[in-house]
């Protein structure tokens, strides 16, 4: 999974907890408060799998800095704390902070519990499908 997929389906207290860790020990500054904003959402096409756009959907962004590296943090819908910590993860990351390690397994960890639960889901979702081939008997 990538970083931002994680970021976005990872449990919020997660990364509270890890964005309050780095605000203890290192400087933020907030470059932008999260704000909502609008932006495109863009698909691909199943046949000829070309990007199309979907519409509009509402976004929360936000900028921080740490140690002059900038973070980015993007959330789905109106998730202000989401965005924020995002960014101040990122940031992190990108500032090579010595805590670096530690909030990568943390992110690590997330992604197996997330993969865990959809896999899961798609077990549910599995033992709910019809085979037809047995139908035609």
């Amino acid at each position: 999974m990538e970083f931002r997929e994680i970021m976005a389906e990872g449990n919020l207290s997660v990364w509270e907890d890890a964005a309050e860790m780095i605000a203890a020990r290192h400087d933020i500054k907030v470059l932008q408060q999260p704000e909502t904003c609008m932006t495109m959402m863009q698909a691909l096409d199943s046949v000829g799998h070309t990007p199309f756009y979907v519409g509009e959907i509402l976004m929360t962004e936000a900028v921080v800095s740490i140690n002059e590296a900038t973070g980015f943090g993007f959330a789905l819908e109106d998730e202000p704390v989401r965005a924020l910590c995002i960014a101040i993860i990122d940031a992190a990351f990108t500032a090579h902070i010595e805590e670096e390690v530690e909030i990568r397994h943390i992110v690590a960890a997330e992604e197996q519990r997330i993969l865990k639960r959809q896999q899961q889901e798609a077990a549910l979702v599995a033992a709910t499908q019809v085979r037809f081939d047995i139908m035609e008997g």
